[in-house]
C-alpha cells in the first residue's frame, strides 16, 4: 500500500457533498490526485460520516448511517482506491503542543499521521499550510 497524499477532512467532505462551497475545486483536485496514491485517516471517515449525518450540515439532504457510509466507502472504491490509515502511536507534543487553539487540533493531528506514513498532507487550511510547509500541501 503506497499513500503519497493524506487527504484532510475538509477536502475529502467538500469532495463527497457537491453542496458545499469548495465541492468542485475539491472533486477536480482528488480525481487528478488519486493515480498518486491516497488516503484518509480514520477520524477523517468518521468526520464526513457525522457531517453527512447533521441535519444541521446537511439540512433536507441529511443521510442516514447507511446512506453514509455507502457515499463514503463509494469514494474510497474505484480504480485508485483510497486507504483508511490509523495512527501508529499517540498524540505527539511536540506537533499537536503547538496548536494555537482547538480548531487547530484535529489539522496538527493529521500532519502527524501524514508525517507517519511519509506523506503530503492535501488540505485547504492556510494555517496548516503555514504552519507545516514540509507536510502540508494546497489544494
Amino acid at each position: 500500500m503506497s499513500i503519497n497524499i493524506l487527504v484532510d477532512n475538509d477536502v475529502f467532505f467538500s469532495a463527497i457533498n457537491d453542496r458545499t462551497q469548495n465541492h468542485a475545486r475539491a472533486r477536480a483536485w482528488l480525481n487528478k490526485a488519486k493515480p498518486a496514491g491516497w488516503g484518509i485517516a480514520v477520524e477523517t471517515y468518521l468526520c464526513a460520516l457525522r457531517l453527512l449525518m447533521n441535519p444541521v450540515i446537511m439540512g433536507a439532504n441529511v443521510q442516514s448511517a447507511d446512506a453514509a457510509i455507502a457515499a463514503i466507502d463509494l469514494e474510497l472504491s474505484g480504480p485508485h482506491p483510497g486507504h483508511i490509515i490509523f495512527a501508529k502511536e499517540k498524540p505527539d507534543t511536540a506537533i499537536i503542543g503547538r496548536a494555537q487553539g482547538h480548531k487547530q487540533v484535529m489539522d496538527y493531528w493529521l500532519v502527524q499521521i501524514a508525517r507517519q506514513e511519509g506523506c503530503r498532507l492535501a488540505t485547504l487550511d492556510a494555517g496548516t499550510l503555514a504552519n507545516w510547509p514540509d507536510v502540508a500541501m494546497r489544494v
